[in-house]
């Protein structure tokens, strides 16, 4: 399982610890996603079930003949002696940059030309190998069309990524056409769904 996938679960369990202290030796902590959305995780065994709803929430689990506890807080001391040293493990969240383009063109607007710096630096900051270029487009024109002028521009910023040093292996490129809107409009020239979107994990 990849980081991405195993951060979407955001949960972090704690196997034989706090033996000691005669506590329940399994521990389930909630977390929020990246994004800061938090799901819900079941806790099953044959004993019963609980469920974790709100992140730092945590379960004991002493072992398969009993049932998991009810969701408590684990104090900053107890979080840290169990889950320290894989929370500091986890990934950075993922930073998002909308870069907007002149109409029917593959051309990046003046201010997103400037932001290109900013989409470098954190990338090579990250020394990242997993960035996702995702080229979107207005409704004005035939979808054929939107798709391929989408794709355009996300290989137009793709190319400029590589240009400046970043290895080709590293970037995935997608295009939507006009299918998710960053802005729901009326207009279908609404200029703000000319854009690519880049996002550096």
């Amino acid at each position: 399982m990849n980081a991405r996938k195993l951060l979407l679960l955001a949960v972090l369990v704690a196997l034989p610890l706090l033996a000691a202290c005669g506590k329940p030796r399994n521990v389930v902590l909630l977390l929020p996603d990246p994004d800061g959305h938090v799901g819900q995780v079941s806790i099953t065994n044959t004993a019963g079930a609980t469920r974790l709803t709100q992140a730092g929430t945590a379960v004991r689990v002493a072992d398969a003949q009993s049932a998991p506890s009810a969701p408590e807080t684990l104090s900053e001391a107890e979080t840290e002696a169990l889950f320290g040293p894989a929370r500091r493990a986890l990934p950075e969240k993922p930073v998002r940059f909308v870069l907007y383009f002149d109409s029917e063109t593959t051309r990046l607007t003046r201010e997103s030309q400037a932001l290109l710096p900013q989409v470098l630096a954190t990338a090579k900051d990250r020394d990242s190998r997993d960035i996702a270029v995702v080229g979107h487009a207005s409704a004005a024109g035939d979808e054929n069309y939107n798709i391929d002028i989408s794709r355009r521009r996300a290989e137009s910023v793709r190319k400029l990524l590589i240009k400046a040093g970043l290895p080709s292996e590293g970037i995935e490129v997608a295009s939507h056409g006009s299918a998710n809107p960053l802005v729901v409009s009326a207009n279908p020239h609404e200029p703000r769904n000319r854009r690519v979107e880049v996002t550096v994990r």
